[in-house]
């Protein structure tokens, strides 16, 4: 959404139902025009539960470190051995593994998680999570992505007007659905859900959090 203030919305909610009415229930009460949702996301699998759910949607993947460096392949014996019994790799650097999601890796865990890697995902080529040129979908396509993400991350933002602010300055709601990477206090991997509310304007607009009850500064 550009480069903004984000504002949480009460607390991490208890399910991604709880979190989409949240977003939209927002979305209808505080913005003068919205824009199509935009920049749907499905964030990588790092949990076996989020790896399992991913080969149902998806072929192939890119096993990365969270940290974005190096693989430290010379401490992941068992994974090469693995990959090279199953013919399952397509592509390789320094940096990134690219294989086909067989189900012989769901015996990797918890030694993928522990070695700090994850499985980027192939979904802005992938229905239903594939979007156009422009980075946006309809609520009735983000309806068949929400009804599939299951326990993988997601995000997906709506950009508009808030009411009461200049036309031109854009404002928005931001969902985030079980992002692993997400500080939350107290949340294990992969079981935060929020919603933000992003804006340059409260960058420059007296705002507490006595002022509009329920946000936090981030």
């Amino acid at each position: 959404m550009g480069a903004s203030s984000l504002y949480q919305v009460l607390e991490p909610l208890p399910d991604s139902a709880s979190a989409v009415r949240r977003a939209r229930g927002l979305v209808e009460a505080f913005t003068e025009w919205v824009d199509e949702p935009s920049g749907p996301g499905v964030g990588p699998a790092v949990t076996l539960e989020q790896y399992e759910h991913a080969r149902c949607l998806f072929a192939f993947g890119v096993l990365t470190r969270r940290d974005a460096g190096a693989l430290p392949l010379d401490r992941l014996a068992e994974l090469r051995r693995v990959i090279d019994r199953t013919g399952a790799l397509r592509d390789s650097d320094p940096y990134r593994l690219t294989v086909e999601l067989r189900p012989e890796f769901a015996r990797l865990w918890p030694l993928v998680e522990e070695a700090g890697l994850q499985v980027e995902l192939p979904g802005r080529i992938t229905p239903p999570f594939d979007v156009g040129e422009e980075d946006t979908t309809t609520e009735a396509g983000l309806n068949r992505m929400l009804e599939a993400v299951g326990p993988l991350a997601f995000d997906v933002a709506w950009e508009g007007s808030l009411r009461g602010l200049p036309s031109a300055k854009l404002c928005g709601v931001q969902l985030c659905l079980k992002r692993v990477d997400l500080p939350v206090h107290g949340a294990r991997p992969g079981d935060a859900r929020s919603v933000w509310i992003s804006s340059d304007e409260f960058r420059r607009i007296p705002m507490s959090n006595a002022a509009m009850p329920g946000l936090q500064h981030s």
